[in-house]
């Protein structure tokens, strides 16, 4: 398989799951995935050396920053009828959804809301904004946006993990209107009170550096006095202070584990910036060429992801990295598979789902 093939193969698969595409912008769209699924950073210039297109460098150039100020690219038209295929194919019985945000040389900011698996977190619904951090109003709208397309919780365990900036009572009570469940950060000077107490701040729970405390049956907030919930109280002696995280599942170690998920999204943003895509140097002005350049890489993660999973589980890994190291991600997996196929001339698979 060459480029060219491969170009067509993956064109083929994104008409089949965005049927409401145009045809023009979705050929542009399959290029400039096509393309950070190789290149080394997401420069105009570097992705135009490795487009299956002839013609000079700067014309190339051009067709792309073309399709990058096109404000026709919906994700609604051009993402979410893939994440539909997703997490129509989604195996297993839990589903932990991560919430984030991330900077971007301090102009402007993205809040996401994703899926976590293989130590990664699988975009599904983002928005760009100015740099700082977000409401509850605009955390809610990201979670109203994702819901219909979420299996039901009463088949698939579903829970959201996100830290303290998420931690809204109004986000709580969606969690717990939706049928989900939540492990959230709050802050310390957050008061709570115990069935028959009177209202403290957290930060009276006595802990010492390095102990790990839980806590059963506790409402949160005079204002809103909203519970029952649970708490973990957690000091690690290489920070200054200790972490609060309510939940609405019993607070204990098991709980613990499945929390450092919610770290899963630290790694993901690395992928995207510094080692993976180069976001943050590509210093973007523009916020329609942004959010157009999200679109694109969006979708060339959720390919990476799958190539690295399908790598993974046909015992392939060894060809990328020594067997008695696991230590590639799978994104960065999928992306050095693919170019080695490519140099050996050898097929590419293409999927958008997790594999069974």
């Amino acid at each position: 398989m060459n480029n060219s093939d491969l170009f067509a193969s993956l064109l083929g698969h994104l008409q089949a799951l965005l049927p409401a595409a145009k045809a023009a912008l979705l050929v542009n769209l399959a290029l400039m995935v096509l393309a950070l699924a190789q290149s080394s950073d997401c420069h105009l210039a570097t992705l135009a050396t490795v487009l299956p297109l002839a013609g000079q460098r700067e014309n190339l150039i051009q067709r792309l920053r073309r399709w990058l100020t096109s404000r026709a690219l919906s994700p609604r038209v051009y993402y979410l009828p893939l994440l539909k295929h997703l997490l129509a194919h989604w195996q297993g019985r839990e589903l932990a959804l991560v919430m984030d945000r991330t900077a971007l040389n301090d102009r402007w900011s993205v809040l996401k809301l994703g899926i976590a698996f293989g130590t990664r977190v699988i975009p599904c619904v983002w928005v760009l904004l100015a740099f700082g951090s977000t409401s509850a109003e605009l955390q809610l709208k990201l979670l109203k946006q994702l819901q219909p397309y979420l299996p039901d919780p009463q088949r698939v365990r579903i829970t959201l993990f996100a830290d303290a900036e998420f931690r809204a009572v109004a986000v709580q009570k969606y969690c717990r209107e939706q049928g989900w469940h939540w492990q959230l950060g709050v802050k310390s000077d957050t008061t709570y009170r115990t069935a028959q107490g009177d209202w403290q701040p957290l930060s009276t729970i006595a802990i010492r550096k390095g102990q790990r405390l839980y806590r059963q049956g506790l409402y949160l907030t005079k204002e809103h006095d909203f519970g029952p919930v649970n708490l973990m109280v957690d000091w690690n002696p290489n920070e200054d202070a200790p972490r609060y995280i309510v939940l609405d599942q019993p607070a204990d170690r098991h709980a613990w584990r499945r929390g450092r998920k919610r770290f899963w999204i630290e790694p993901t943003f690395r992928d995207w910036k510094s080692y993976g895509f180069d976001l943050e140097n590509s210093e973007l002005a523009d916020p329609q060429r942004l959010a157009n350049l999200l679109l694109a890489m969006a979708i060339t993660y959720v390919w990476m992801l799958f190539l690295g999973q399908r790598l993974t589980q046909n015992g392939q890994r060894t060809v990328l990295e020594a067997a008695e190291h696991h230590d590639y991600s799978l994104f960065r997996l999928g992306r050095d598979w693919l170019r080695r196929c490519l140099a050996l001339g050898q097929p590419v698979a293409i999927g958008f789902a997790r594999s069974p």
